[in-house]
């Protein structure tokens, strides 16, 4: 079995607190027992006693691992694994077609387009926008009827459409009242599929 993740592989580092934040990398070493991730733009502060969630991808497979901060330099992070990598199911959530519109902003740069959402879940959502944006993580901001709510996703896939990009994206580490938002556009949804089907 080849091993998991090799140097070079994009990874997201996540702090699971009441604060959640995450930063975008690679993987630059991996030794026994954990693994050192080089970090894109400015070194931020570690906390030692805080819980981290390492986010790579295995080829089409989402893999997280549960991590603890030893040590930085200036470019680079290293963390003790506290666990294996385990697969993220993708289809944990029902999806529900879906026509809001959206605004989609790449997190590294000043990209900022309009775009349709194709579907959603609890989980994450699909989108069309013109182009591609820029780096691994967005921020979509959807407009739902009254409500709107500014969504933090990953991006895990991307593909070209009849001159659009069909961007598919996970949710990460929302905010509860960002939840309660994506919720209620889920259960509305779901309860309109309801209706048609009865």
């Amino acid at each position: 079995m080849a091993q998991f993740p090799v140097p070079g592989t994009p990874v997201t580092v996540v702090l699971r607190s009441t604060q959640p934040a995450q930063w975008a990398g690679e993987v630059a070493a991996v030794r026994e027992g954990g693994l050192a991730v080089r970090i894109d733009g400015a070194m931020p502060a570690w906390d030692p006693d805080a819980e981290y969630v390492l986010v790579a991808l295995d080829g089409t497979r989402r893999m997280t691992q549960r991590a603890a901060y030893i040590g930085h330099t200036e470019r680079a992070v290293a963390f003790r694994s506290l666990g294996p990598w385990q697969p993220v199911y993708r289809r944990q959530y029902p999806r529900y077609r879906a026509e809001y519109r959206v605004e989609v902003r790449s997190v590294l740069g000043s990209s900022r387009q309009d775009g349709r959402m194709v579907d959603i879940s609890m989980g994450g959502m699909a989108v069309r926008v013109p182009s591609r944006p820029g780096g691994r993580q967005v921020q979509v901001r959807v407009w739902a009827g009254a409500f709107s709510s500014e969504l933090l996703c990953a991006v895990v896939g991307a593909e070209e459409q009849g001159g659009e990009v069909l961007l598919r994206l996970q949710f990460v580490e929302l905010l509860p009242a960002q939840r309660a938002f994506v919720r209620q556009v889920v259960e509305e949804l779901a309860a309109r599929v309801q209706e048609q089907a009865s």
